[in-house]
């Protein structure tokens, strides 16, 4: 198993990352006080500004960047790379921290968390990846170095984060015992800033040296994570099986209709698509192995087949929710991650056609060319649908805006909130044009619209039981009817209530 993934590795001795210790500290270091120097004087100062968050994460990017992609007698080529990765990375960052600098609390920040929690950390995880691999075999990239980076990377980067927080734990509690013997200096040092991030970056950065340093660790996780997608495509195989005869006997509606994962059934079934994704890659490898074992061959082709099927629902079911209720940002991002999913049903089924020649010596040898142009065309996805020419507060914005004047929602049921405290200055421009739009129920819109902007916030105006008389009035609430009883009216024994 994994005899590619091995070769790769004897092929690149200067993998280890000897000799890198001290460059990795030293980069560490300056990264760490730099970003002490943007917290502390840049950002404590006043409010974060999109231009230091975009500093911080700049920095961070290209300290870690430029370590994963340095080897012992090459760390200034990786220089030029780092710098591409980080400056692409960074322009979403402070367009996004821009918008939401500039909406005085009234713009929803879910397009925000998505960059920083999914499709940065994704697109800088497959640019860092594909650099590594070019720079040690030249452009294009061959697959197999794709693999084997795509593969260690992630066990170089977050063994290092480990350690780094695990050597900070370490300080405390030593600085804690000393001050129990009286002895305080080093308690009152390791609570200083100053100290702390600069530490924190010479400990990571001296971590990836050390870490890489690591073949044989990094082997065993290696062929921990390949004989794991190898048990686990099996019992994938059996769950799509049972999953394509419940889904033929129930329909699609007894899943999306389904209440779990916070009722997000697509969501659900994003995950399982995006997990036989990574297993399929963990049983497929780097491209240069024969194909495998006739019980792992065919679950992979079960897997394959029913593939489709995962991101036909959800797209079903996102395409359904945006029929109904509209655009919003999160059914913006469902659709970009539906889309590549689907995307790579496509590079799944290219997989399948190559099956046609099952005595092959190479196992599906369309998918590895398939596979680094869809990588390619995930970055380009991911950085596109976080830049200002894929606006998702905007696109929400007109998107509501037209399922109200298309008369598909009444208008006393629609949200007007959700434009005015989620959508910022494109919802409120929504409201403005709905003022004046010619409708059968105008006097209703203009209504709700003088409601929902004497609201101070949201639950103000999804709550008006609960408002000030003035607003009660306005949304034609009677008091009397709505209220609960004054605790002077409540009876302790009313009649025909059970004794205790």
């Amino acid at each position: 198993m994994a005899d590619g993934t091995k070769r790769q590795a004897a092929q690149n001795p200067a993998e280890s990352g000897r000799g890198l210790g001290l460059l990795s500290l030293i980069v560490g270091l300056a990264a760490g006080g730099a970003v002490y120097w943007i917290t502390d004087r840049w950002i404590d100062a006043r409010t974060p500004s999109p231009a230091s968050l975009t500093v911080l994460q700049t920095i961070v990017v290209f300290a870690a960047g430029w370590l994963l992609l340095s080897e012992r007698r090459d760390f200034v080529r990786p220089v030029i790379p780092a710098a591409i990765i980080a400056a692409i990375v960074a322009a979403p960052t402070f367009t996004l921290s821009a918008a939401a600098a500039n909406a005085d609390g009234d713009l929803g920040l879910f397009p925000v968390f998505a960059w920083f929690a999914v499709s940065a950390p994704l697109a800088t995880y497959l640019m860092t990846s594909l650099a590594k691999a070019t720079l040690e075999t030249g452009a294009p990239p061959k697959y197999a170095s794709i693999f084997f980076h795509g593969l260690t990377l992630p066990l170089v980067a977050g063994g290092a984060a480990i350690f780094a927080g695990l050597s900070l734990v370490l300080l405390y509690a030593w600085a804690a015992l000393l001050k129990q013997m009286d002895v305080v200096f080093f308690s009152e040092l390791f609570d200083e800033p100053w100290f702390v991030f600069p530490f924190l970056g010479a400990i990571g950065g001296l971590s990836i040296a050390m870490i890489r340093g690591q073949q044989s660790v990094l082997g065993a996780l290696r062929f921990m994570l390949l004989l794991f997608s190898r048990i686990a495509m099996p019992i994938m195989a059996a769950f799509s099986i049972t999953f394509l005869i419940a889904l033929a006997a129930k329909g699609p509606g007894a899943i999306l209709s389904a209440e779990f994962l916070f009722a997000r059934p697509a969501a659900a079934l994003l995950f399982l698509a995006f997990s036989g994704m990574l297993i399929f890659n963990g049983v497929y490898q780097n491209a240069e192995g024969a194909p495998p074992a006739l019980w792992l061959r065919l679950s992979t082709l079960i897997v394959i087949a029913i593939f489709p099927v995962y991101t036909g629902l959800c797209a079903y079911g996102i395409w359904t929710r945006i029929a109904e209720y509209a655009l919003t940002p999160p059914r913006i991002a469902g659709a970009v991650m539906t889309l590549l999913a689907f995307g790579y049903s496509l590079v799944l089924i290219v997989g399948l056609i190559g099956e046609a020649n099952w005595r092959a010596r190479k196992w599906m040898p369309f998918v590895a060319p398939a596979n680094a142009a869809t990588a390619i065309v995930w970055i380009v996805v991911l950085i596109a649908a976080s830049s200002p020419a894929f606006n998702m507060w905007a696109m929400s914005a007109r998107s509501q805006e037209r399922h109200l004047l298309s008369g598909r929602v009444d208008a006393a049921q629609f949200d007007y909130g959700y434009l005015r405290f989620e959508l910022g200055e494109y919802g409120e421009a929504a409201l403005k044009r709905l003022e004046n739009a010619a409708h059968p129920q105008a006097e209703i819109i203009r209504r709700e619209i003088a409601r929902v902007r004497a609201a101070q916030t949201y639950w103000e105006y999804a709550n008006p039981e609960f408002a000030d008389p003035a607003a009660r009035e306005s949304a034609g609430i009677n008091a009397r009817e709505n209220d609960e009883a004054e605790p002077e009216e409540l009876q302790f024994n009313p009649e025909g209530a059970p004794p205790d």
